[in-house]
């Protein structure tokens, strides 16, 4: 708990506040939807799925914000053209203000979001997700033509996951590139550049990746979050031992939000939680954390902004 001395950036995506000091705004959870054999969806390729079930899912997020005084975002994720642009116009249909995340693990799907965002009008609540050191000319491209400014800009370094490793990516490139993330982001037009410390599994990098957290606020002052969670779902020792308790969810659960709640202490402005599935367990968890930053914050002389709605106050 501490207080950087660098200014921290404060980014408004769709009406919700990414960056600052900790505890100065409430920590941002990022849900994610459609993801790889999401119950919802009956059809990934053509991006068909249950939508009154979605929409109840997306209700509970809402329910959980009101309550706790989290902010939030949606994280759409589809594998072709077809499917994302039906999750956005779903989306888009039922909410009118939060800001999304446009995610896929092929480039030209999110080019494509790109440019539906832009060709509907919601290019600025979409999030590009992300700029990477696998991007390619035509997605770079797409990216500069779309009216999408805002963008996960990810520290993934695939031969050095170490702190230098995350910083060299974001300022000087990685293989094959002659530009850093930051600079590429820039060209692109981002205007809103959200690093992501990319999470490494257990044994495998994790302890960088948290100490990246503040590492990069401390450097960039730029807002700076990451999917922790996925350093548990790649615990291959928790896989092997949740299916010999009777119920495996439960034996799960804490070490997927623990890892969340140890970024957040760290400095973490937003975490992508996961499976939206998980918000009930998620939003309480991580708003007693945003209690203890927000008594911090007053300690440390930071004026925590709209007092009255952020879980300290809320809460207490």
């Amino acid at each position: 708990m501490f207080k950087f001395d660098k200014k921290q950036e404060v980014f408004e995506i769709g009406g919700v506040k990414f960056g600052g000091q900790p505890g100065e705004y409430p920590t941002v959870l990022v849900s994610t939807m459609f993801y790889g054999k999401h119950k919802i969806v009956s059809d990934e390729d053509k991006g068909i799925f249950d939508k009154a079930t979605a929409e109840s899912l997306w209700n509970a997020q809402q329910t959980m914000s009101d309550a706790t005084g989290l902010p939030y975002a949606n994280q759409i994720v589809g594998e072709t053209p077809e499917a994302i642009t039906n999750y956005i116009k779903w989306f888009t249909d039922i909410d009118d203000h939060t800001p999304f995340l446009i995610d896929s693990s092929a480039g030209n799907v999110r080019a494509a979001a790109a440019k539906y965002c832009t060709e509907i009008g919601v290019a600025h609540r979409a999030v590009h997700n992300s700029i990477n050191a696998s991007i390619e000319q035509a997605e770079i491209d797409a990216l500069t033509e779309s009216d999408v400014e805002a963008s996960i800009v990810l520290a993934f370094n695939a031969v050095d996951p170490t702190v230098k490793g995350k910083l060299d990516v974001l300022e000087v490139g990685g293989s094959g590139l002659t530009k850093g993330m930051l600079e590429i982001a820039k060209d692109c037009g981002i205007k809103y550049p959200l690093i992501d410390v990319a999470a490494m599994p257990l044994g495998a990098g994790s302890g960088p990746t948290i100490r990246s957290v503040p590492t990069m606020k401390a450097k960039f002052g730029l807002p700076v979050g990451g999917g922790y969670h996925n350093m548990a779902s790649s615990w291959s020792w928790l896989r092997k031992f949740k299916k010999t308790m009777p119920d495996p969810q439960a034996i799960y659960m804490p070490s997927d939000i623990g890892t969340n709640l140890v970024a957040q202490i760290a400095g973490s402005d937003y975490l992508l939680y996961g499976p939206i599935e998980n918000v009930n367990q998620v939003f309480p968890a991580v708003a007693m954390v945003d209690i203890m930053l927000g008594e911090t914050a007053k300690d440390l002389g930071i004026e925590i902004v709209d007092l009255a709605n952020h879980p300290v106050t809320k809460l207490t």
